[in-house]
C-alpha cells in the first residue's frame, strides 16, 4: 500500500437508469461508445488513469490538478451529441494505492461532490481551488457550504465554468425539462428570499439572494461574467486638524484594502483607483459605476495623541443606500485590531461566511512596534509605486531603515526597501544604482517572505527583482505565491502576467493582465502596455493593436507602448507605419538601441525574442551597436 497526494475526478451519468428502461441496447451501445470514445482517451491524453468503473460512473487519478480539471472540462464538453448529462467532482487529497486500486478521504470527497454537481457541471473542493494554476481563478464559482454524507464538517464547494454546449432536437428538450426540474427549487427560493429582503434590507440575505440568483442563472444556462461581489474602498478623510497626519488616513485605508482583497470571496479594487477619485464630489452611484464596484466603503480617521476615532459606512453603490455605519474608538496601538474588525463587518455583509483561518490571518500585528508601522506609512506616502521622483525613493529608503532599526523581523518594511533598491536600478532613478542593489533588493524580500511567508507583497518584490536578475522561471513562480496569497492584487497579477509573458506563457499573462485591468480601472499605462505585449506575445494581432492605440491616444509619449505597437505593426505587415512609430519612439527616448533590447530580454530566451528583435530592426531601429541605422537596411521609397 502507498500513501499519496492525488487528483482524483468522479464522474456519474445521469438518468442512465431511466432510459435503460425505455430502450436498454441503444442506450447501452451508447454509454459504452461514451467511455470508449470520449472519457478514457480523454483522461489518457490528460495523463490520468481510470482505477474503477461503476457501470455508468468512473473514478480516475491525475498527476496533477489542472490535468484533471483539463480532462474534466474536456469531457463535460464531448456529450453535445450524446444522449446523456454527466455530473463530475473533483478533488484533491490523500489517497491510499493499493493494487491499482485507491481509498481514502481523496476519493471521499470526489464522489460526494459528484453527487452533489447538477447535471452538466463540474463540483471541485476548496483544495482544488487553491492548487490550480492563478490563472485560472476566474474559472470558478462558490456555491457556499455544503454538507456531504459521512463528513463531519461542511465542505466549501466550487463550481466550474466551462464552454455551453449546444444541444437541439428531442436531446434538447429532453435536457431542458431535466434542467428546469433541477432549478425549481433555486427558483422558488430565490423567489422566497427577494420577498424577504424587500421587507427588511438585510445587507447579509441580499448578498446571499445575489448567489442563489447567480446559481439559478448557471442552472438555466446563463454565464456570470464573476458572482462574487466587488467591493471599492474611498480614501478615508483625514479629521485630525493637522494636514500632515493625511498619511495616517491613508495608511489605514490601504490596509483595510489589503486585508479585504485576502478574501477570495470578494473582488476589491485596487488601492491606485480609488484614490484617483479623491475630492471629487461625485453621487455614491457615479463613483461605483466608474469603478465597476457593486459596494462602496467611505469614512474619515481622527488621530490625537494616543486615540483613534475611525468612521466608516458601506454603501451599495447601485442604489446609493447606506447598508450600515459604525464608530470606532480606539486606542492607537489598537490599529491593527481596528482594521480587522473593520475588515471582517465588511466580509460579512458581502458574503455569505468568512473563513476562521482568514480572520485568523487578517488578525495577525506585522509589528510591535507602532513607531515602526507609522514609519512604514510614511515610508509609502512619501514614494509611490511607478513614480519617476528620485528623491521621493531615496527619502522613502531612509525611512524604512529607521523602521528596521525599530523592529528587524518587520516584514512588510524588508519587502517595501527591496523594492526601491530594485526599482532604482530597474528604472536608473538616481542614476547611481547598480546590480549590487538589485542583489540588495532580493536579498530583503526573501528575508522578508522567511519572516512573513504569507506577506503577498514580499513575492512580489521578489518576481520582480528575479526578472531583472534574468531569473524568469524564479520570477513566475514568486509571482504565482503573491497572487495565491493576495488574488485581488493587480500588482501582483501583472507581475505574474509579465513573468508569464517571459516565460512563455501567454495565454495566461493575457487573462491576468486582463483580470488586473478590472480590478484597477484607473491604471497606470504600464499595465496597458502589459496587456498590449500579451497580446501581442499570443498573436492576438489586432487587439494588441487597438490596446496600444488606445495607450497612444492617451499619452502620445509612452516609449512602452510605442515599442510594441512598433513590432505589431510589423508583424502586421505595416512596415512603414513601423518604421513611424519607432521614429516617435528614438525622439521620446534618444538612448534606445536594439542592443539594450537584447540585454532586457523582455521576452525571455523564446523564438518570439529574436522575432521581435528582427520587427525592430525592420522598422528601422538603431543599430545594435553604432547607434545608427542598420547598414543591411534600405529605406523604403
Amino acid at each position: 500500500m502507498e500513501r499519496k497526494l492525488a487528483a482524483i475526478v468522479a464522474g456519474d451519468i445521469v438518468g442512465y437508469t431511466r432510459l435503460m428502461s425505455e430502450d436498454e441496447s441503444s442506450t447501452y451501445a451508447a454509454l459504452r461508445a461514451t467511455f470508449s470514445e470520449l472519457i478514457v482517451p480523454t483522461v489518457e491524453k490528460h495523463g490520468g488513469r481510470t482505477f474503477k468503473t461503476t457501470g455508468d460512473g468512473f473514478l480516475a487519478t491525475f498527476p496533477s490538478v489542472n490535468e484533471a480539471l483539463d480532462a474534466a472540462i474536456e469531457i463535460q464538453n464531448g456529450f453535445v451529441e450524446r444522449p446523456f448529462d454527466m455530473r463530475v467532482g473533483i478533488n484533491l487529497g490523500d489517497v491510499i494505492e493499493d493494487n491499482g486500486d485507491m481509498f481514502g478521504d481523496g476519493v471521499n470527497v470526489a464522489s460526494r461532490l459528484e453527487a452533489m454537481a447538477e447535471p452538466a457541471s463540474i463540483f471541485v473542493s476548496e483544495a482544488v481551488v487553491r492548487s490550480a494554476d492563478r490563472s485560472r481563478s476566474e474559472l470558478f464559482y462558490s456555491v457556499g457550504r455544503r454538507q456531504a454524507k459521512n463528513i463531519s464538517e461542511p465542505l466549501a464547494v466550487y463550481a466550474v465554468r466551462h464552454t455551453p454546449r449546444q444541444v437541439s432536437g428531442r436531446d434538447w428538450i429532453r435536457r431542458l425539462d431535466l434542467r428546469r426540474r433541477a432549478a425549481l427549487p433555486y427558483a422558488i427560493g430565490a423567489a422566497a428570499l427577494i420577498v424577504v429582503v424587500a421587507f427588511t434590507q438585510m445587507p447579509a440575505l441580499r448578498a446571499i439572494g445575489a448567489d442563489l440568483v447567480g446559481s439559478l442563472v448557471h442552472l438555466t444556462g446563463g454565464e456570470p461574467a464573476d458572482a462574487r461581489p466587488t467591493v471599492a474602498v474611498l480614501p478615508f478623510d483625514n479629521m485630525s486638524g493637522d494636514a500632515d497626519q493625511g498619511y495616517f488616513a491613508d495608511g489605514l485605508t490601504e490596509d483595510i484594502i489589503a486585508n479585504l482583497a485576502r478574501n477570495p470571496e470578494l473582488q476589491v479594487i485596487a488601492r491606485n483607483s480609488t484614490f484617483a477619485l479623491r475630492g471629487q464630489a461625485e453621487d455614491i452611484r457615479r463613483i461605483g459605476e466608474r469603478l465597476g464596484a457593486g459596494y462602496v466603503v467611505e469614512g474619515s480617521a481622527r488621530r490625537a495623541g494616543d486615540k483613534l476615532r475611525v468612521v466608516a459606512q458601506l454603501i451599495d453603490a447601485r442604489s446609493g443606500a447606506h447598508l450600515w455605519s459604525r464608530t470606532y474608538d480606539r486606542r492607537v496601538e489598537d490599529v491593527f485590531v481596528l482594521q480587522t474588525e473593520l475588515t471582517g463587518e465588511i466580509v460579512s455583509h458581502l458574503v455569505s461566511y468568512v473563513r476562521e483561518s482568514e480572520v485568523s490571518n487578517a488578525a495577525e500585528r506585522p509589528t510591535e512596534s507602532l513607531q515602526a508601522y507609522d514609519l512604514v506609512l510614511q515610508a509609502r506616502d512619501r514614494y509611490k509605486h511607478g513614480s519617476k521622483d528620485a528623491e521621493a525613493l531615496l527619502a522613502a529608503r531612509a525611512l524604512l531603515h529607521r523602521a528596521l532599526e525599530l523592529d528587524p523581523g518587520y516584514a512588510a518594511a524588508r519587502a517595501n526597501l527591496g523594492m526601491t533598491y530594485i526599482v532604482d536600478f530597474a528604472q536608473s532613478l538616481s542614476g547611481r544604482a547598480t546590480r549590487t542593489d538589485v542583489e540588495t533588493g532580493l536579498s530583503e524580500a526573501r528575508q522578508a517572505v522567511r519572516l512573513d511567508p504569507n506577506l503577498a507583497v514580499g513575492y512580489q518584490v521578489l518576481s520582480f527583482g528575479l526578472s531583472v536578475a534574468g531569473d524568469y522561471a524564479g520570477a513566475m513562480q514568486a509571482a504565482e505565491r503573491a497572487v495565491e496569497l493576495n488574488p485581488n492584487d493587480p500588482d501582483s497579477l501583472m507581475a505574474l502576467a509579465k513573468a508569464q509573458v517571459r516565460f512563455g506563457s501567454y495565454d495566461n499573462a493575457v487573462r491576468n493582465a486582463e483580470r488586473a485591468r478590472r480590478l484597477h480601472p484607473m491604471a497606470p499605462e504600464y499595465y496597458t502596455y502589459v496587456y498590449g505585449q500579451a497580446l501581442y506575445a499570443a498573436g492576438r494581432l489586432d487587439e494588441a493593436d487597438q490596446v496600444l492605440r488606445e495607450c497612444l491616444m492617451r499619452a502620445p509619449r509612452e516609449a512602452d507602448c510605442l515599442l510594441i505597437h512598433t513590432a505589431v505593426q510589423s508583424q502586421r505587415g505595416d512596415v512603414q507605419g513601423a518604421q513611424r512609430t519607432m521614429a516617435r519612439l528614438t525622439d521620446v527616448d534618444p538612448a534606445f538601441s536594439l542592443a539594450d533590447e537584447r540585454a532586457n530580454r523582455r521576452f525571455g530566451s523564446s523564438p518570439l525574442m529574436d522575432q521581435f528583435l528582427s520587427q525592430l530592426a525592420e522598422a528601422r531601429a538603431p543599430d545594435v551597436t553604432s547607434g545608427f541605422l542598420s547598414p543591411t537596411l534600405r529605406p523604403l521609397l
